[in-house]
């Protein structure tokens, strides 16, 4: 097995030189080529103890999910967050770091324990949390106390002073709203997530403020978990005491039981009934007919996320605070506007 004495013999360098050009330290281009080549041609496999004993760093990064016991687990139960997770891995890797991935509970009393283990492990170089659920994020404390490169998934109103990516879901709600108040909605169900989960406080919001306006009939709303079953469960409980014209829903597994419970009560969908999802996921296109939702980046969320810290790791200036704003997918779930209707009319 070839040594670090060996790469350096080859490139003719010194170890020191080529510690530094495998790990992206300070060396000249043409010297960390050379040195790169060499460690290849001996198919020379950096010892990451070692490399980590000589930087200080384990070039692992952390992405920390957190769940609530009194909550369905998401994280298990759709691929929510396989999205993130996949441009989260696609940057992390393109830059020669690993990720580790977590799921805790809020509920968990060594939750309280997990972070200040973590500050002082010395294991991961930084750590990415998505917090859901609307409880108090102790564990940011001990990451700011001690300088440790951290990064929220903030979903809507958070610390100012934190760190986070914003996903923009007031607005994704606003938009769907929107839809539904121009395509002249009266009878609106809005099948949403936990009401204590992050996500679905700043959709609902959106949504709120963006029918204001339009003042429909009347509004209902369900809380949901975000599972297929949870659509469908909330769907039967709105039909008890409505028949909805327009139904937005908080994830894209909530709206596929929403459709299904709907053309088992005999609701053609979009003709008597619009739906709207929101992740717009791989869901959608296997749905008939395909769903119209609301894409908040995920991918796109993930690259953020790690962005942000390598720039804190390698200290270099980053955006403290980000946000970025979904768009809506238009496929065929929802009825159109009503002056296209009406010109179609005629």
């Amino acid at each position: 097995m070839s040594t670090l004495k060996d790469v350096a013999k080859l490139a003719g360098v010194s170890t020191a030189t080529v510690s530094l050009a495998l790990n992206n330290g300070p060396v000249a281009a043409e010297t960390r080529l050379r040195v790169q080549e060499a460690a290849r041609a001996l198919k020379y496999v950096p010892n990451a103890i070692g490399r980590s004993l000589t930087t200080g760093r384990t070039r692992t990064l952390l992405l920390v999910n957190m769940i609530s016991e009194s909550h369905a687990d998401t994280v298990r139960k759709t691929s929510l967050f396989h999205y993130i997770l996949e441009g989260l891995l696609s940057t992390a890797t393109a830059r020669g770091y690993g990720v580790r991935f977590d799921v805790i509970s809020h509920d968990d009393p060594s939750t309280a324990s997990y972070f200040e283990e973590l500050v002082g492990g010395g294991t991961v170089d930084g750590v990415a949390i998505i917090p859901q659920f609307s409880r108090d994020v102790d564990q940011l404390a001990p990451l700011k106390r001690e300088t440790f490169p951290y990064v929220v998934l903030r979903p809507g109103r958070f610390g100012t002073d934190d760190n986070f990516v914003d996903m923009g879901n007031y607005a994704g709600g606003e938009m769907v709203a929107k839809l539904f108040a121009a395509s002249g909605a009266k009878r609106i169900a809005f099948i949403n997530g936990p009401s204590t989960h992050f996500d679905a406080l700043e959709r609902e919001r959106g949504f709120r403020d963006g029918l204001a306006a339009a003042k429909p009939e009347i509004m209902k709303i369900w809380y949901g978990d975000y599972t297929i079953e949870g659509g469908y469960v909330g769907m039967s409980e709105i039909l008890r005491e409505m028949r909805p014209d327009s139904v937005f829903c908080g994830n894209d597994y909530m709206a596929a039981g929403a459709i299904r419970r709907l053309l088992e009560a005999g609701l053609r969908v979009p003709n008597d009934v619009s739906v709207v999802g929101y992740d717009d996921n791989d869901v959608c296109t296997g749905l008939f007919p395909p769903l119209t939702s609301v894409n908040n980046h995920f991918l796109e969320l993930g690259n953020a996320l790690v962005e942000s810290l390598l720039a804190q790791i390698e200290g270099q200036p980053f955006n403290k605070q980000q946000t970025l704003v979904p768009h809506l997918v238009e496929r065929q779930s929802h009825r159109p506007p009503l002056a296209a209707r009406r010109r179609k009319a005629r």
